[in-house]
């Protein structure tokens, strides 16, 4: 009992501290022998890595959206036979190396176009699909 009425006072204490002010806390740690600026300067360089790995994973999961996008509009302007979409799906196959793979448009799977497109501005990609249709 004596045990959890010790760690409800130390709970209020520090979130008391943590709601006020943080000098307090810098100077607890300071008396532990802790350096205040180390401290600060490790969870600004940790904040900065994990800021710039989770800003890449957005990123890529937002490319790997518009390559799907694109892919579909590709695989819907064949089956539609649209010509302009057709044409310039046509002309990024013959500029890929995997041309002769590629002959009948009909048959591509959206793996496939996906495969041709991957290496394309797809902002631009998808605004040229979007104005033909």
């Amino acid at each position: 009992m004596k045990s959890n009425f010790i760690k409800k006072i130390d709970t209020v204490i520090i979130n008391q501290t943590l709601v006020d002010d943080f000098t307090s806390l810098d100077a607890e740690l300071e008396s532990l022998g802790y350096n205040i600026d180390d401290i600060n300067r490790f969870s600004e360089k940790m904040y900065k890595r994990q800021s710039f790995l989770l800003t890449g994973m957005i990123n890529k999961q937002k490319d790997a959206n518009l390559l799907e996008k694109a892919a579909l509009l590709f695989h819907k302007a064949v089956e539609e036979k649209i010509d302009k979409p057709v044409n310039y799906l046509k002309s990024l196959i013959q500029n890929n190396r995997f041309q002769i793979q590629y002959r009948n448009l009909e048959n591509l799977s959206n793996d496939e176009i996906k495969e041709i497109i991957k290496d394309q501005n797809l902002l631009e990609l998808l605004e040229k699909l979007e104005n033909e249709e």
